[in-house]
């Protein structure tokens, strides 16, 4: 699961302007991938490494306490549910079925789980939270159950199973924010892992997509050909050598 970022979340990650960064893409020294609609994005690998070679923050701090896995049988619920809490600056996982559910547990490594009471023939919102509560790794991962099935019985079971909390549907988004904020604190988002004033995330007020920024991506990294005529393209990748003395931090 890679995540990709744009050229302006780079630069806060790397704490420099963004035309440094596209300079650097210019020039060769840091590879993007394009969208299909065309747009320049970095991956998460290429900029670790493009920051671990400048002894520059890398993107393991550039958020924190964000990774939310939703496991729900309603795929149409579980997609509007992960929409609404990326407008969180979650990052969001689904799961519908017992091997995708352990799957994402052991790799995703959530900060919080939202779980139905009834998943499926072989998995429950209780036999979730016991696996959840089962892996050391997991130990600070919150459980919300989140179900319109009003029997107190299973929703008993959850709660004696480990979960923190349970939220009938339907429920108000904002709602849900603040119940997980309660439970493991807000989003936090910097190069310094510090929840500092305007760095704080999971709060209520929802990022706005910078359309502007994918417009200056693409106008800025196609304007002028490369200057360094090692670089190639290959396969929407830019490549270029390892070179990059003329890359100043």
């Amino acid at each position: 699961m890679t995540k990709y970022y744009t050229t302006s979340e780079v630069a806060k990650v790397c704490n420099v302007h963004r035309n440094t960064i596209i300079g650097a893409i210019r020039k060769g020294l840091l590879k993007i991938h394009r969208t299909p609609g065309g747009h320049a994005r970095i991956s998460q690998e290429d900029l670790d490494d493009f920051c671990h070679r400048r002894s520059l923050p890398t993107t393991s701090l550039i958020s924190r306490n964000n990774r939310a896995l939703i496991l729900d049988p309603d795929p149409k619920f579980a997609a509007t549910l992960a929409k609404s809490l990326r407008d969180y600056e979650y990052q969001v996982e689904a799961a519908r079925d017992p091997f995708q559910a352990g799957y994402l547990l052991g790799k995703f490594a959530p900060n919080v789980v939202l779980v139905e009471l009834e998943i499926g023939a072989d998995m429950t919102g209780a036999s979730v939270c016991r696996s959840v509560r089962s892996l050391p790794k997991l130990r600070d991962t919150a459980v919300v159950g989140i179900s319109s099935d009003k029997d107190q019985a299973k929703i008993d079971a959850l709660l004696d199973a480990g979960a923190d909390d349970f939220v009938s549907k339907p429920f108000d988004v904002e709602t849900l924010v603040e119940r997980i904020v309660n439970l493991i604190g807000p989003v936090v988002i910097g190069t310094s892992g510090r929840a500092t004033t305007g760095k704080i995330s999971g709060k209520l007020t929802k990022r706005v997509a910078e359309k502007t920024d994918e417009e200056e991506d693409d106008k800025m990294t196609r304007k002028a050909p490369p200057k360094n005529p090692h670089r190639t393209t290959h396969g929407g990748v830019l490549a270029g050598p390892d070179d990059d003395e003329d890359f100043g931090t």
